[in-house]
This record gives C-alpha cells, sequence and structure tokens, in this order.
C-alpha cells in the first residue's frame, strides 16, 4: 500500500499537451472565418431589401434578400457596416454567434441619401444646389414605356409636354422655363455619356434620375447646361445571389376623343346656307342634303383600337470584387391612327471589377427602333391624315375601285382635302434608327483618399428613312403619274473622353470631396438623300427607276474642350460649400470667342444640426437653408456659323460656244462675332423635414438673366442672303417658385405616402435684337397668320391676336362702330358677324390690330401622387395639370370658319340667325368681314387636370411563392390618361407637337396625332 503523499498530482502528459495546443490555437481560432447570416429589417420589422453589408475595411460584402436576408464570410472582432438608402447605417462587431439580426432606423428626410451630381455623388444632407430626384421605384409602378413621361408633373421646376400620340413619341422637357429662344432643350447624360434625348431607355433600366436645375448643381458641366441637366443612371449589379426579373405589360389604346363634325347630311344644310347667304350658287353635291344621308366617317375609317405590349428580362448579381447587370426589352405599339406603329427591342450589359487598388467598368446599351408614320398633306389644306379626316367632306366617298391605285377623293370646286385612307396605304413611310452607347471607365486609387479616373464614353445612332409613294389619281385634286422612292441616311456620333481626380477626405469635423478634369468631346454628323421617279409596280429598288435621280449629302462636326474644378466642403453636417468651375472652348465660335468661364458657388446651413436647436424631431426634424449663384452656357446653334459659307455648283452656260461654267457663290453672311449665351442664376432654397421625416419639404426662388442670346435675326432677302445671320442680340429674365411635398406614414395595416408638386415661373424679354425687333411665330392653319409674338418687354411666344368683342347683333351696332370721321370699322360687316377691336385706332381692322391676349406659359403647374398598400393590395394613382395658360385652336379655326368648302364642326349647325340669335357668326362662304381671320376667337383656356395614371396591383404572398422559389410576384391593372378636366376643345391640353419654342401654346390639329387612353395588365416577376 502505497503512501498517499506518493500519490503523482501533476496532470496527465496528454492534458498538460492539449493545453499548450489550446494556448496556440487560440490566436489562430479568432482569427479563423466562418459564415454569419442574419437578417437587416426597419423599426417596423419589415425586411429591408438590397440593403448593403459589409465587412468593414475589406471587399467582403453582402447584399439583403427580398427578405432582408443576407449571408457572408467573417471572423470574431469583423466590424459589419450596414447601409441602405432612408435609413440610418449601423455598424455591429461579430462575436460567437453565427446570427446576426440589425434593425436599421429611418433616416430623417431621407438624408443619407445618395444624390448623383455630375461626376460625382453627395449626401442629400449635403447637397447645396437645387437637384429634383427621381428613383427607380417610382417609374416601376407606372409601367410606362416612355421615361419622360414618368416624370410628368412628379419634380417641381420641371415641365414635361408630350411630344404627341404618335406610337414611339417622346417628350419635350422644359427645366425652369424658357432660359434662350432656341433650342431650350436640356443636357441629358446617361451614365456619364452624353445622348440627343432619353426616348429609347427603357424604363425598368433606371436606377435614378437626377435634374440638375440650378446652376450650382448644374455649373460643372458648363456651356451645355443652361437650360438644366438631366442624369439618368441604369442599374448596377449587387453583391449576393443572382436576381432574375421579369416584367411584362399588354394593354389596348383608344383614342379618347374625336373631332365632332357634321355628317354628310348636316354638311350639305350648313354648306347651302353659307352659300345662300354670299348670294353664290350651291355646291352640286349638297344639292339634296336629304339624300346623302350620314355618309363618310373619315375618323372611324382612320382610328382604331390598337394593342400595345412591353417586355423585359433584367439579370443582375455579383460577389465581393465584381457585379454585372444584363437586361433586354422589347415594345410594341400599334397606332390607334390605322397602319402607323413602333416597336423597340434593347439590350444593356453593365459591370464593374475591382482587383487591388484597380476598379474598371462598362456600360453598352444597344436599341433598334422602328416606326410606321404617316404620311404628309400630298400638298393639298387637309394636313396629315388626322387633319384631312376631320376637314374632309363626308359626301365622297373613300373607295374607287376604277381608279389608279383604288381610292376615291374630293372632286369639283372644293378645298384639296386629300382622302385620309388613301394617304395612308398609298405612301409607305418607314423610319429605323440603330443607337449604340457605350461607356468604359478606369479608376486606380492612387492614394486611400485619391482616386484617378478614365472615362471613354461613344455614342451612334444610324438612321434610315424609307419614302415609297404609289401611283396614284384620288378624285380629281389629287394625281400622282408614278411609283417614286427616296432614301435617307443619317449618322451621329459622339467620342467623349475625361480625366478626372477626386480627393475625399474627413478630418475630425471637416469633410471634404475636391473634383479637378480635363475632357474631350468630338461630335459627327454625315447625312445621305437619293431618290428617284418611276418605278416598276412592286419593286421598291433606286436601280428600278427610270425617271429623275436625286442625290445629296454633307457632314458636320463640332469639337469641346474643358478643364473643370470642384470643392464641396462641410464642417460638422452643419456648414456647407460647394464651388466649382468650368472652362469650356467650342469650335462652334470663333478664334476669339471660343472660350467661355463659368463659375458657381453655394453654401447650405444645416440649421437642426446646431447645438442651440431645441425643437424636437416629433416637429420639426430637419431644417435646411440653400443658397447658390452661378453663371451657365449655351452654344447650342448650327455649325460653321462664324464663318461664310460657299455653295458649290452652282453652275450656268454662258458665251458663244454655250459653255457650261461650274460655279460657287456664299450663300449666308457669317457672324465672325458671335459668342457664348451666358445664364446667371440665383437660387435660394429650404428643406425642412417634419414629425420625424415623416413630412418633408423642399421649396426654392430662383431668378435666371440669359444675355447674349443666341438668335436668327431677319435681314431682306434683297440682301442676297439665303438664311438670316446669327449674333447675339437679347437678353430674358426667368423668375419662380418650386415646392415639393411628400408625407409617408404607416398605420397598421395601411402604409401609404402622397406627393405634390407646385410650380410657378415668368419669363421676360429683357432686350431683343435692335431694340425694335419683333419675332412671329406659330401660323396654326395653311392660311392664317401668325399668332405669337416675341418682342422687349413682353413674353417669349405671347398671343398677340386681333380682339374679338363678340357678334353684331343688329345693323345699328354696325353702324354705330365708327372711327373719329364716321366711318364704319367694319363696312363688310352684316348682323351675325364677328365685331373686331380696331386697337390703334386707325380705322381698319387689321394685323396692327393684334394686342397682348395672354401666355402660352400656365401661371403654375402642379402634380399629385397617392399610394396607399395593405393585405398585398397597392392602389396607385398620379394626377397632373396646369392652370392659367392660353392654347390656340387651329383646327378649330378651319373646323367653324364656314368660308372654305370643307367638313365643318357641329357647332356650326348653332350658326347665328335672324331669328335665332347665338354666340357662333353666321355661316358665310365668301366670309366678306373675316370672320374666320386669325384672332382671339379661336384661343381658348389651355388649364387642364388629368388622372394620368391609375394602378391597382396585388402582391401574392411570400408563403405562397416559396413553394415554388419565386422571390416576388405582383400582378396589376392600370389605367393611363383615364379623364381630363378642361375647357380646351381640341384633341389634347398637354400639347402633342415639338417644334420652336415660338410655337408653344398653338396646336398644329391638322398635323397633329390624338393623345391615347390605354388600359393595361401587368406582371412584375422576381426570382
Amino acid at each position: 500500500m502505497k503512501n498517499f503523499t506518493e500519490v503523482n498530482s501533476s496532470p496527465p502528459a496528454w492534458l498538460a499537451m492539449a493545453f499548450v495546443w489550446m494556448m496556440m490555437l487560440t490566436p489562430l481560432l479568432a482569427n479563423a472565418q466562418k459564415t454569419i447570416s442574419g437578417k437587416v429589417t426597419n423599426e417596423s420589422q419589415q425586411p429591408v431589401f438590397r440593403a448593403s453589408v459589409q465587412v468593414k475595411g475589406t471587399t467582403t460584402g453582402a447584399i439583403t434578400d427580398d427578405k432582408g436576408q443576407f449571408s457572408l464570410a467573417a471572423k470574431v472582432g469583423d466590424v459589419l457596416l450596414i447601409s441602405s438608402m432612408e435609413y440610418e447605417s449601423a455598424a455591429v462587431t461579430v462575436g460567437s454567434e453565427s446570427i446576426v439580426n440589425v434593425t436599421l432606423k429611418s433616416s430623417v428626410s431621407g438624408l443619407n441619401e445618395v444624390v448623383v451630381i455630375g461626376y460625382g455623388t453627395v449626401r442629400k444632407k449635403d447637397l447645396t444646389g437645387s437637384v429634383a430626384s427621381l428613383r427607380a421605384g417610382d417609374i416601376k409602378a407606372e409601367g410606362v414605356s416612355n421615361v419622360g413621361r414618368a416624370l410628368q408633373g412628379k419634380l417641381p421646376g420641371v415641365t414635361v409636354e408630350s411630344a404627341g400620340g404618335d406610337p414611339g413619341a417622346g417628350t419635350r422637357i422644359l427645366i425652369r422655363g424658357v432660359g434662350t429662344l432656341g433650342n431650350s432643350a436640356p443636357l441629358y447624360l446617361v451614365d456619364g455619356v452624353q445622348v440627343a434625348n432619353i426616348n429609347n431607355i427603357a424604363p425598368g433600366d433606371i436606377e435614378s434620375m437626377d435634374i440638375l436645375k440650378d446652376a450650382s448643381a448644374a455649373a460643372i458641366y458648363g456651356s451645355r447646361a443652361a437650360n438644366g441637366v438631366v442624369l439618368v443612371t441604369t442599374k448596377s449589379g449587387k453583391a449576393g445571389k443572382t436576381a432574375i426579373q421579369f416584367s411584362t405589360n399588354v394593354g389596348l389604346q383608344k383614342i379618347d376623343h374625336a373631332w365632332d363634325v357634321l355628317n354628310a347630311s348636316e354638311w350639305a344644310t350648313v354648306s347651302n346656307a353659307a352659300h345662300d347667304a354670299a348670294g353664290l350658287p350651291r355646291l352640286a353635291i349638297a344639292a339634296n342634303p336629304a339624300a346623302l344621308g350620314k355618309g363618310t366617317d373619315w375618323q372611324d375609317a382612320i382610328y382604331r383600337t390598337a394593342v400595345i405590349q412591353q417586355y423585359q428580362l433584367s439579370i443582375s448579381g455579383g460577389n465581393e470584387s465584381s457585379r454585372y447587370s444584363v437586361s433586354g426589352e422589347y415594345n410594341d405599339q400599334d397606332g390607334i391612327v390605322d397602319v402607323t406603329g413602333y416597336s423597340r427591342y434593347g439590350m444593356r450589359v453593365k459591370s464593374e471589377t475591382t482587383k487591388g487598388k484597380i476598379k474598371i467598368g462598362e456600360t453598352v446599351l444597344l436599341t433598334r427602333e422602328k416606326w410606321t408614320r404617316m404620311p404628309g398633306g400630298w400638298g393639298g389644306q387637309g394636313g396629315n391624315p388626322v387633319g384631312s379626316a376631320a376637314k374632309m367632306i363626308p359626301a365622297f366617298q373613300i373607295y374607287d375601285s376604277t381608279a389608279i391605285g383604288g381610292f376615291s377623293g374630293a372632286s369639283g370646286p372644293v378645298v384639296n382635302i386629300a382622302n385620309p385612307v388613301a394617304q395612308l396605304y398609298l405612301e409607305d413611310i418607314t423610319n429605323e434608327v440603330t443607337s449604340i452607347l457605350a461607356n468604359a471607365f478606369a479608376e486606380v486609387s492612387l492614394l486611400p483618399s485619391l482616386k484617378y479616373r478614365f472615362n471613354l464614353g461613344y455614342t451612334s445612332s444610324f438612321g434610315a428613312t424609307d419614302d415609297y409613294h404609289r401611283r396614284y389619281n384620288v378624285g380629281s385634286l389629287f394625281s400622282h403619274p408614278t411609283n417614286d422612292l427616296s432614301q435617307s441616311k443619317d449618322r451621329n456620333q459622339l467620342v467623349l473622353a475625361e480625366n478626372t481626380l477626386n480627393f475625399t477626405q474627413d478630418f475630425g469635423k471637416h469633410s471634404i470631396q475636391a473634383l479637378v478634369g480635363y475632357t474631350y468631346q468630338k461630335y459627327q454628323y454625315n447625312y445621305w438623300l437619293a431618290s428617284k421617279t418611276n418605278l416598276p409596280d412592286g419593286l421598291r429598288e433606286l436601280d428600278a427607276a427610270s425617271g429623275t435621280a436625286n442625290v445629296a449629302g454633307n457632314r458636320t462636326e463640332n469639337v469641346l474642350l474643358s478643364t473643370l474644378g470642384r470643392v464641396i466642403y462641410s464642417y460638422d453636417d452643419r456648414y456647407l460649400l460647394t464651388a466649382s468651375f468650368r472652362r469650356d472652348g467650342s469650335s462652334r465660335f470663333g478664334a476669339g470667342n471660343r472660350y467661355g468661364n463659368f463659375p458657381s458657388v453655394a453654401v447650405g446651413w444645416n440649421i437642426s444640426n446646431e447645438a442651440f436647436w431645441s425643437i424636437p424631431p416629433t416637429t420639426l426634424s430637419s431644417l435646411k437653408l440653400r443658397g447658390s449663384y452661378g453663371i451657365l452656357g449655351n452654344q447650342e446653334i448650327g455649325d460653321y456659323q462664324y464663318s461664310a459659307a460657299i455653295a458649290s455648283n452652282i453652275n450656268y452656260v454662258g458665251g458663244p460656244d454655250q459653255q457650261k461654267w461650274f460655279g460657287a457663290i456664299q450663300t449666308a453672311f457669317a457672324s465672325p462675332n458671335i459668342k457664348w449665351e451666358n445664364t446667371k442664376t440665383v437660387n435660394v432654397g429650404i428643406d425642412a423635414g417634419f414629425f420625424n421625416g415623416k413630412l418633408n419639404l423642399t421649396a426654392d426662388y430662383f431668378e435666371k438673366r440669359t444675355t447674349d442670346v443666341l438668335l436668327n435675326v431677319p435681314i431682306p432677302g434683297s440682301a442676297g442672303s439665303s438664311s438670316n445671320p446669327v449674333i447675339n442680340a437679347g437678353t430674358l429674365q426667368n423668375k419662380g417658385f418650386e415646392m415639393g411635398l411628400s408625407h409617408s406614414n404607416e398605420v397598421d395595416p395601411f402604409s401609404y405616402n402622397v406627393t405634390g408638386t407646385f410650380t410657378t415661373l415668368r419669363n421676360k424679354v429683357i432686350e431683343l435684337g435692335t431694340g425694335s425687333q419683333q419675332i412671329f411665330g406659330g401660323q396654326p392653319t395653311h392660311h392664317g397668320a401668325s399668332t405669337t409674338l416675341t418682342q422687349a418687354g413682353g413674353e417669349v411666344a405671347a398671343f398677340y391676336l386681333i380682339k374679338s368683342l363678340g357678334i353684331f347683333q343688329s345693323q345699328a351696332e354696325i353702324d354705330a362702330y365708327t372711327n373719329k370721321d364716321g366711318e364704319l370699322i367694319q363696312p363688310n360687316a352684316a348682323p351675325g358677324d364677328i365685331k373686331f377691336f380696331d386697337a390703334n385706332g386707325d380705322g381698319l381692322i387689321s394685323n396692327s390690330d393684334r394686342v397682348n391676349m395672354g401666355s402660352p406659359f400656365p401661371k403654375f403647374e402642379y402634380g399629385l401622387g397617392f399610394n396607399v398598400s395593405a393585405y398585398n393590395f397597392d392602389l396607385n394613382a398620379f394626377m397632373q395639370g396646369t392652370s392659367g395658360n392660353k392654347i390656340y385652336n387651329g383646327m378649330r379655326q378651319d373646323l367653324e370658319g364656314m368660308n372654305l368648302e370643307m367638313n365643318y364642326s357641329r357647332a356650326t349647325l348653332n350658326a347665328w340667325t335672324a331669328a335665332k340669335p347665338t354666340n357662333v357668326p353666321r355661316a358665310v362662304i365668301n366670309d366678306p368681314n373675316f370672320n374666320a381671320q386669325t384672332s382671339s376667337r379661336f384661343l381658348e383656356n389651355g388649364s387642364y387636370f388629368r388622372l394620368k395614371t391609375l394602378q391597382l396591383g396585388y402582391n401574392v404572398p411570400e408563403k405562397a411563392l416559396e413553394r415554388i422559389k419565386i422571390s416576388s410576384l405582383r400582378a396589376y391593372l392600370s389605367a393611363d390618361n383615364l379623364f381630363t378636366i378642361t375647357k380646351y376643345t381640341g384633341f389634347n391640353p398637354d400639347l402633342g407637337r415639338t417644334g420652336t419654342i415660338l410655337d408653344r401654346g398653338v396646336d398644329y390639329g391638322h398635323v397633329a396625332y390624338p393623345l391615347a387612353r390605354v388600359l393595361s395588365v401587368g406582371l412584375q416577376l422576381g426570382l
């Protein structure tokens, strides 16, 4: 038996060895990575989709899925940074647990939201300029096929007008009014590359749209930014699992309303009354009104219910170092006018890869568009088929099998208006455009806070237009003896090279972003035209023609060189300063005026971040004041305007041998002294959040003054110039106020959001030309006078018209309307004729009596949006409108004139007679009093309120989708242009013709395309 004291009390060898190994491996185990998973939710415990979860100091990261879930590799002690727009960022240290759940707090007023400002981004709370933004969700909900229409009424200070109801028609965008008398379109950039417009960009490809409105925001783009800047950022891939999105929309379109015109019997009755009043013989075709019946409904013959369909598929994803997004789309839209249509194919690829200190990426967008268009008026006075359908006499027939071409038409002593159905089927006009946008960049981190970026952009659009005109005899007024073919091609190319250095650094309470850069841009335009007559039936090749040939072509180019710089400074998130400078050199100006300088400065004060701020966030959660001043430029004139243009091939035959001499001649005067048009802008604004950010307000007051306005000054033809020279000869002023409101809240089980915008502005011409120059515009009919006048002291394109004072009810009223000498002012008038105002008192009624009758610009514009969701259903509505603007109704001038042999408006059935006095003048075909002349009689109130979109959607519950492995599924029913409340009697108060700014508010009804009401169903699927 051993003594107890002899027992070995030391630990076993294996245990000691294990302890040693554990001590050695503990640091390694602590550094071993493990899989961390979790869920990111908001304060309402709703999942936060596409939140970024990043391991601090590394490129490792993940993006939450639609359930808010994520998974990534990390080790104990790592810090996870979680961020998402509209939420405050959070940081969580990884411990021993493998599941990390995070709740994000709503960011007051979305102040952490990133806003694109050109060559970079800035947090909304650090923004000092006036920038309006639209996010992907705002566009997705509507299911629209055109990006511009998604903007309408949603952004303060941004006016969006339809370019017509044509299939594939785009929009016209004005930012803060009219800053020039030439091209007033803003600068469009897609992923940093300039494009002519954004009509071919698929709405589903857009991540954000940011509109730079004041000089502080836009001056970094210098010479191209005077009319504002529209920045489009397309969607990028996110780290995490691959996301697949599919959306489709199929709908029916129908004309909202056609012109209310007479049938054949009614037309003959009015026509006979008009001839009788003039003492002229009646038309033979109108001899027996009752026998004519209803006749041909020409509008019904060309309008149809048309199908529109849209499809888009996108795939995106990536990992910590590489991300990608690929999408394809197809749109097909039949026009509500027979034969017309539009189709678009598109593909987009966007990716970026990071390797160490280098990041590279690219965007490629390819689109192919095709339009089938309406022909013009064939030289007649009907206009296009829409105009002809309203004005064509209903007593004529559509078809004539014995005629060449197979169509009947107008004959006899009537206005030469073409058969609109014949126009659509006897002339084929197609236009195809293939567009490429390519952008590639390489970014190198020279230091942790300093990055160099090289960006190379390229755009190309190649258009081809074919116009095949068949031979025909249509009635007795339209004859085309041969088959003719015209083919034209054009190409636009832009090359952009940008070098920038970006410095970003925080120093305690100081934060600074600095940017310097150098850019080169070259634009080229080429066009070719070939046409030939007398093709055999059935052949559409130029070589098959045996008639007259014509060829033409030309090329232009311009170059822009720029240096730029910007500094954004913030102190303690309270005091903000932004200063920028850009110097542009343009080949569009002569050597002495080639360069322009465009500086800007802006300051901001986040008052709610001050120590003395004591108002609780439940009342006033944020308050910021902003102010800016800057100068922007404009160079939007034709190329080579500063030099003398020489036209060659000016030949003549002379001498005893009748020899052909080849010559050239200067056809236009040079303007060697033209220089940059400059716009100086002052802006003051306020951003405020109320009730913990549930209600947000942004408001701005601005003044824009444009000097050295570039315009064409009229000169007499005797001067020997084929065009008016361009000079700097004007000053314009715009003043306005704009406001945006948004309110979001949740009242279980409902969540809702309400948005509203309000804009009011006024423009004034301070100086123009020689001081007394007048620019007329807006001729609304084939035979009418101009309607708008731009001159110093007035508005741009103000309506100047002979004023209508009503109707003479008796001969005594006519006799009493005399000049100072007792002579009749309207000696040819009879009871029932219009009484016009002798404004200048010369005793005559003429164009010298035109007076200011109103503005085509609204006193204010507004938009109102509302969406609410509950129990998986969502309801979206959007309304917009204008107030206080005037529209000149050119079609009404034709249809109510009763002075020409065409169809008339139904209002003429109520024409004045002695037995039945009305407010419609008497019917008299020779119109001795000129009742149908261009006057205020046809100027109408253009104010309107439109329910633009109404959409009801249903989201299939997650539990039902889990079994079939679908992440989201939404179906919706949508109605667009559901109704419009307006006193305007034309097709559309949101005027549908893209013309010059001098034609604003003039409805060219004879060449219009009506707006359609659309009812559609859609599906949005996520995998």
